[in-house]
Order: C-alpha cells, then sequence, then structure tokens
C-alpha cells in the first residue's frame, strides 16, 4: 500500500453535494466521502464525464460552492482538489452542511 501524501488529513464524511459546471448550471448529485481543507472525494449517482474544473456545493441551497479541480476519475468516484481555502470559523475549523470539520 502506498503512503498517504496529502497536506492535510482527510475526514470521513457523508454529506449530500451538488456537482455545477463553469456556468452555474447543475450537472450531477453527489456524495461527499471524506474531506479535507484542500480537498474531498466524491461519490456520483452514476458515471458521467465530469470536466476537470467546476463547482461543489455542500450546502443544501446550493449557494455556497467551492471551485474544484478533478484529480483522478474512476468510474463513479473522484478525487478533487479545492482551488482556494475556505474561510475557517473562530475554532480554526471549515463549515460543511452543518458540521464543522477541522482541517
Amino acid at each position: 500500500m502506498s503512503a498517504d501524501n496529502r497536506s492535510s488529513k482527510r475526514r470521513p464524511v457523508s454529506v449530500d453535494g451538488m456537482i455545477y459546471d463553469h456556468r452555474g448550471q447543475q450537472m450531477a448529485p453527489c456524495i461527499v466521502r471524506n474531506i479535507s481543507i484542500n480537498g474531498a472525494q466524491l461519490e456520483l449517482m452514476r458515471e458521467i464525464v465530469v470536466p476537470s474544473t467546476f463547482l461543489l456545493s455542500l450546502s443544501h441551497d446550493g449557494h455556497v460552492r467551492r471551485s474544484c479541480s478533478k484529480v483522478w476519475q474512476f468510474a463513479t468516484v473522484l478525487g478533487v482538489k479545492f482551488s482556494e481555502r475556505p474561510a475557517l470559523d473562530s475554532g480554526g475549523r471549515v463549515e460543511v452542511s452543518g458540521a464543522a470539520v477541522t482541517p
């Protein structure tokens, strides 16, 4: 097994998300399976070709979106890198659909 060379530890989660194209149009629902300050692993409901860059929403209303770059995709599972770092709350955590994640 290879070493995990990520700069920040991933936390297991199960959060509904939505993938949007660069125009803001919905592409596909997904489930965030793990997340860190730098990226996430997503699981799609069906196999689609996800573009190299896209927006990911983790909020219920879709207003909070993160710019993402696809790092890899294998069928319905993909790894993404966040293009910018989110603001942290006073406890140094990122808000993810009602659950705080400590980077």
